[in-house]
């Protein structure tokens, strides 16, 4: 069976009764000489998160801040409650103010050193560490100070 529509063309096996099978028509586009590469579809980069200091990223100072918030609340009530215990033992309340708040003081610059220097990968930088670690230690010398001259100290 001859296809009506292209008179040149092959003919076509028969299928059920009115139906009809064509065959595709070709292509009357120029073909081109070589081969084209497809079109590169732009794709952008990934997106980077931008870097503020050293390795701390904004994610990263975001989730250092949360942190640091959580402690220091943990910190202020046991600030509290070393007050409280100096001031049940007869340690005056100057004296017993001043332990707490070096105690204070020690616990939240070692809390930082340590999420800062973990999250923003900071161990290795010693304008990081030595500074806070000083200062960590002059607290702590502090606090230990404060503590024994208030128990020490009767009202």
């Amino acid at each position: 069976m001859a296809d009506p529509q292209r008179p040149n063309a092959a003919p076509v096996p028969a299928g059920p009764p009115g139906y009809t099978i064509k065959p595709p028509i070709p292509s009357t586009a120029p073909t081109p000489a070589a081969p084209v590469a497809p079109a590169a579809t732009s794709v952008p980069p990934p997106l980077r998160e931008p870097v503020l200091i050293g390795g701390l990223t904004q994610n990263g100072a975001i989730i250092g801040a949360a942190v640091m918030l959580g402690l220091v609340v943990v910190f202020f009530f046991l600030k509290g409650a070393v007050r409280s215990h100096l001031i049940a033992n007869k340690a005056s309340l100057a004296s017993a103010n001043g332990a707490s708040w070096a105690l204070f003081a020690f616990l939240f610059v070692a809390a930082f050193t340590v999420v800062f220097g973990l999250i923003g990968q900071f161990w290795a930088a010693l304008s990081f560490i030595v500074p806070l670690g000083v200062l960590s230690l002059i607290t702590l010398v502090l606090f230990v100070v404060l503590f024994n001259s208030a128990t020490r100290a009767v009202r």
